[in-house]
């Protein structure tokens, strides 16, 4: 991967939903997008290299995606994208105290301006993490 570029990982399960996500990335050079399917595939994945984002689907074949989440934003070890298929008062308010950066509900648009989204959540991140200088 070129330097200056910013590792995605996106855990969707959804084909449809992936690939909107993926062709919007594909004008973005800067951005390069990874994708898998599993909370399996995702720890694998992290396990190789943790990613600069994760955006992971909030339900997925083999659990919750919300744990995975979790476990990725309390260390703070990458901003996370929470994506839910509805709106959920009680999830959002879940998952912005599990340290999740972002929950987004699905639709055509937000999936379309996913990578808008992830620039924007990663300008946010690094600005009030703990161990950003000023």
């Amino acid at each position: 991967m070129q330097s200056g570029t910013t590792h995605v990982l996106l855990v969707e399960d959804e084909d449809a939903h992936a690939e909107l996500i993926q062709l919007s990335f594909e004008s973005q050079p800067n951005l390069h997008l990874t994708v898998v399917r599993t909370l399996e595939q995702a720890r694998q994945s992290v396990a190789r290299a943790t990613p600069d984002l994760a955006i992971i689907d909030s339900l997925l074949p083999d659990g919750p995606g919300i744990e995975f989440a979790a476990d990725l934003a309390a260390p703070s070890q990458c901003p996370v994208i929470l994506l839910t298929s509805q709106a959920d008062q009680a999830m959002e308010q879940r998952a912005l105290e599990a340290g999740v950066a972002r929950y987004v509900v699905k639709s055509e648009l937000t999936l379309i301006e996913m990578p808008d989204i992830v620039e924007d959540t990663l300008r946010v991140w690094r600005a009030h993490r703990p161990s950003a200088s000023p």
